[in-house]
């Protein structure tokens, strides 16, 4: 019976299945290591110059983004265009896009607390600020330090990295 799968080439094709485990094991791991990254700030400190957005207010959304190309879209998008589509994107990507929002005013400082999206997954995290000047006034910060610390300048904004904890 043997000799015959043999000649039926059964035992080649069994021996095929055995020298492709390794290919396939590693296949899996690449698959299982292709799902998004963990958001690894661990806080976020805002702090408001004093003559911030001409000395207005100003909306800033924490956007953490679920998929790829959608980050790349947004990646794209001017903060007020953000502000304008915001709801609309919400509406359309119900599953890619949770926000977190502030109002800030100049002067302001929000101390470091932990941070909402810390230890989820994502495809990026972005912050658009509300701006009345032209400009991009998006900065990403899923690559940014631990403990990000966002200052609202007099006409744009900044990532820049806090203390530590002691």
């Amino acid at each position: 019976m043997i000799s015959a799968l043999r000649l039926a080439g059964v035992r080649h094709d069994a021996v095929a299945v055995w020298r492709s485990m390794p290919l396939l094991a590693m296949l899996c791991v690449a698959g299982c290591s292709s799902s998004p990254p963990r958001v690894s700030v661990a806080s976020l400190e805002i702090n408001v110059t004093a003559q911030a957005n001409l000395d207005t207010p100003i909306a800033v959304d924490a956007v953490l983004v679920g998929n790829a190309q959608l980050l790349d879209m947004l990646l794209g998008l001017p903060s007020a265009k953000w502000f304008a589509q915001r709801e609309q994107l919400r509406r359309d990507h119900p599953k890619d896009l949770n926000v977190v929002s502030y109002e800030v005013v100049p002067g302001q400082m929000i101390p470091a607390a932990p941070f909402a999206f810390k230890g989820q997954r994502a495809a990026g995290v972005l912050v658009f600020a509300d701006y009345q000047t032209p400009g991009a006034h998006r900065v990403r910060l899923d690559g940014g330090p631990a403990n990000a610390v966002l200052l609202l300048g007099d006409q744009d904004l900044q990532l820049r990295s806090g203390p530590g904890k002691q």
